[in-house]
């Protein structure tokens, strides 16, 4: 009885981790695309030909906060998922970081494979 309870208990610790790491990616991909807000109408092609300075401010803290591979991968997906829904045009992701002198651990290109960065 005693193995039986200790088993379930950790059974749903581990369930507990595995929500956490989830939600904290969730958490990670949400404030991403808040920072990258500014973007959108440069990245979709509506308005300026060059990002905003709030576009590169916000693209700038979004890079300094994919420090591990998880973070990385779960960037990637995130806005791999939101350019679909929302008509970012991949030339214009493309060229955000250039355009914003800065450096992005994730390349920008619509074909690019999460799961190997």
């Amino acid at each position: 009885m005693e193995k039986k309870t200790i088993l379930t208990a950790c059974g749903l610790m581990m369930m507990m981790l595995i929500l956490s790491a989830t939600t904290a990616r969730a958490d990670l991909c949400q404030d991403a695309l808040k920072a990258l807000l500014p973007c959108m109408p440069f990245l979709t092609g509506s308005d300026p030909p060059t990002p905003s300075a709030n576009c590169c401010l916000g693209a700038s803290e979004v890079a300094n906060k994919a420090t591990t591979s998880e973070d990385r991968k779960a960037l990637c997906v995130c806005f791999k998922n939101a350019a679909a829904q929302d008509g970012v045009k991949s030339d214009r992701a493309e060229q955000l970081p250039d355009l914003c002198k800065i450096n992005v651990p994730v390349p920008i290109k619509p074909g690019v494979d999460c799961n190997k960065l």
